[in-house]
């Protein structure tokens, strides 16, 4: 239903429970505890010693023997690492390992093996092995007990800062508000295309008689690292993001590099989408902070901070331009700190902050009685780590938030009937002032790690004007986008989370066994954390009136860990196991279509592999998608026909594009490797597939010339 301020939200469900499945990423394994000791012989060496030991078991299988990352899990040595925790204390980093490690379940794991864990990656990282013993409440700064010695033997390489490839675009002609409102038909200027975050493109060169012929026309490899990169399209110049805050500019006929800007932290993390605006490609990094690049030549204009990332903040979506604004928002926001989540507004020409909308009510705001008598430094979660979107005659934006962290009421010490504002909503906010203009609360007090984050569609339908969204629940909503109304809703896979959907208000009842859910105790649903839709944007092709969705189909086992009510903890703090959907035959990929006046699913096609990019259609009457298994295809909107498919290096994952240079339409796609649960899900759903674990690329396509 749509929530006004001061709403709370009322549930009751009926109980059901579905069988369970496999673990991920917990690396089951016997006993791994140490013989016990006495105290005097209890040595930070020995800890770390018998750490080594307790990680290889339950650790490495994500996060790599060396503790080097892998695709399911991040790096946790090296300066990505110490960026994050050296001024952090071990207490901190134990608490947030018990808290949410292994992903799977921690049966087994002592209170000692953690402690033992914890002295083996600091011992890895570097702190002086003189160090005492680590005790549950050690709480020294890990910076300040690094060995200068260790140091220097650890020390990587300087990471390149700044232009790395000089050169210029040649006869860039700045990028006006009109341009971005009504973008020339071969030019894709900003994520998912348009501001009313379509994905659809208008050329129609490549179509459905024709796109049997399409041929590949060049490849780019890209730097290594997490990547589900949305590149942008402007006159002709791709300008894309790498892992590691690199962005490249490439002739997007000839596949020739033009510059690379290397703007920090070289890490291995992943962030989507840029923007450009006037004759600056803006960029947010995974650090906190909006770099501006001259658009023609790489070189950095200014930056500023938009979050302190020492306190966890980061960013791994990019921003939206809206009249003159760099609207986005916030990631890294499960801990128990002062600072909360929220959307932030910048001048374009400088970065000057312009407002804030804090997504997380506090005591005596408006909402704040939503989060039953928690203080405010309790209250955690609301990200928005998926770009909005804009009605410019509105002058409205769109964006979605997270749920409540961590991710069951019990965890968080609160109930299922502590809605929790404004999490897990749709929040339409006035792009001059800030102000919220209306929200709608999908899901309140969200249990189960299933967010309704994603992205929102604008789509007018003669003189209504509505907003989409899908979340993790594989629920298709529809609201009226100038006053939030609910208009409808339809279930695009199985679920079993709620009982009872309202058909007028949109009000969701849980299931009573997961209103109840207590601590380590085991409640099984569907869809699991990987969706029903994740990240991966839905495409609206306006000439069909259809919206096609790339869904997922897979169930999880949830069990709610204890989390203490201490400052800098919190975190996401659940177990969790992961099944096949009853009825999906094993298959975990599902293309959608769904008619946006009457939500009918028009057709649908399955198949065993995960879909990993977004949707994207064109006036060619083409949906193109690819997925785990290397497969990037064009469907006919129509009727769901396979009409061409090739097979790629690796894995594809991104957004793709189309654009044209010279009047000839291409169609571009990334493969790319990393992510959570669309990865790790897929990972013990479906071992047997495969795929080279490099090989990030830009490969674009076209027409024989």
């Amino acid at each position: 239903m749509i929530f006004r301020l001061n709403a709370k939200t009322k549930l009751r469900s009926l109980g059901f429970i579905v069988s369970a499945g496999l673990v991920a990423c917990s690396g089951e394994s016997n006993d791994t505890s140490t013989p016990a000791q006495t105290i005097s012989e209890v040595t930070f060496a020995s800890q770390a010693e018998a750490g080594a030991t307790a990680f290889a078991a339950n650790c490495a299988a994500c996060h790599g023997v060396n503790l080097e990352g892998t695709t399911l899990g991040p790096l946790l040595s090296g300066n990505a690492f110490l960026q994050r925790w050296a001024t952090q204390t071990p207490t901190l980093l134990l608490n947030n390992i018990r808290a949410n490690m292994p992903p799977g379940g921690n049966e087994g794991i002592s209170d000692e093996d953690y402690l033992h864990m914890v002295a083996h990656i600091l011992d890895v990282n570097g702190v002086d092995g003189a160090t005492a013993a680590l005790i549950a409440s050690t709480d020294f700064i890990i910076a300040e007990n690094i060995s200068r010695i260790a140091n220097r033997l650890r020390r990587q390489p300087e990471s390149p800062q700044g232009i790395t490839i000089a050169g210029t675009v040649e006869n860039f002609v700045p990028v006006t508000d009109a341009m971005l409102e009504n973008p020339a038909p071969g030019d894709w200027p900003m994520h998912r295309r348009d501001y009313y975050a379509h994905s659809y493109s208008p050329l129609d060169q490549i179509n459905t008689e024709n796109v049997r012929s399409m041929t590949l026309k060049w490849v780019w490899s890209m730097h290594d690292g997490d990547s589900e990169p949305a590149p942008l399209v402007y006159d002709g110049i791709i300008y894309m993001i790498n892992p590691g805050n690199v962005i490249q500019a490439l002739d997007g006929a000839t596949g020739e590099l033009i510059w690379e800007n290397w703007s920090g932290p070289a890490n291995r993390q992943d962030m989507r989408n840029i923007a450009i605006y006037n004759d600056k490609i803006i960029q947010a990094t995974t650090d906190a902070r909006i770099v501006a690049l001259d658009a023609r030549t790489g070189e950095q204009v200014w930056e500023v901070a938009v979050a302190d990332s020492s306190k966890g903040f980061s960013n791994s979506s990019g921003p939206i331009i809206a009249d003159g604004k760099i609207i986005l928002g916030l990631a890294g926001c499960a801990r128990y700190i002062v600072e909360d989540c929220y959307i932030s507004a910048h001048d374009a020409n400088t970065g000057e902050l312009v407002w804030r909308f804090n997504t997380i009510a506090k005591v005596d705001e408006p909402g704040g009685d939503t989060w039953g008598d928690l203080t405010n430094i309790f209250r955690a979660g609301g990200e928005t780590w998926i770009t909005g979107s804009y009605d410019p005659e509105l002058k409205i934006t769109y964006w979605g938030t997270a749920q409540q962290k961590p991710w069951v009421p019990v965890s968080r010490h609160l109930s299922i009937n502590d809605a929790g504002l404004f999490t897990n909503s749709t929040v339409a906010i006035d792009v001059n002032t800030g102000e919220l203009n209306w929200f709608f609360q999908h899901v309140p007090a969200e249990a189960l790690d299933l967010d309704e984050v994603f992205e929102r569609v604008l789509v007018n339908r003669g003189d209504e004007k509505f907003v989409f969204s899908v979340g993790k629940y594989g629920i298709l909503w529809k609201n009226d986008r100038v006053t939030g109304e609910f208009k409808g809703f339809k279930e695009t896979v199985f679920q079993n989370a709620f009982t009872h959907i309202d058909p007028v208000t949109g009000a969701v009842t849980y299931r009573e066994d997961i209103q109840n859910a207590q601590l380590d105790e085991w409640t099984s649903a569907c869809p699991s954390s990987a969706g029903g839709k994740d990240w991966h944007s839905m495409t609206y092709h306006e000439p069909s009136g259809t919206l096609i969705i790339p869904l997922s189909q897979t169930c999880l086992e949830n069990a709610a860990r204890e989390v203490a009510l201490v400052q800098g903890g919190g975190g996401l703090a659940a177990s969790r196991k992961f099944f096949e959907m009853p009825g999906s035959d094993g298959n975990m990929g599902k293309l959608g279509a769904y008619n946006v006046d009457t939500l009918e699913e028009i057709w649908n096609y399955q198949q065993r592999a995960s879909f990993h990019t977004g949707t994207m259609s064109t006036a060619g009457n083409l949906v193109f998608v690819g997925d785990l298994d290397r497969r990037f295809r064009a469907f006919d909107v129509r009727n769901g026909d396979i009409l061409w498919e090739t097979r790629l290096g690796t894995s594809v994952q991104g957004h793709p594009v189309s654009f044209s240079v010279d009047g000839k339409q291409y169609i571009a796609v990334n493969t790319a490797l990393g992510g959570t649960s669309p990865r790790t899900v897929p990972s013990v759903i479906a071992p047997e597939i495969t795929y080279p674990r490099t090989g990030n690329a830009l490969y674009v396509f076209s027409l024989p010339d």
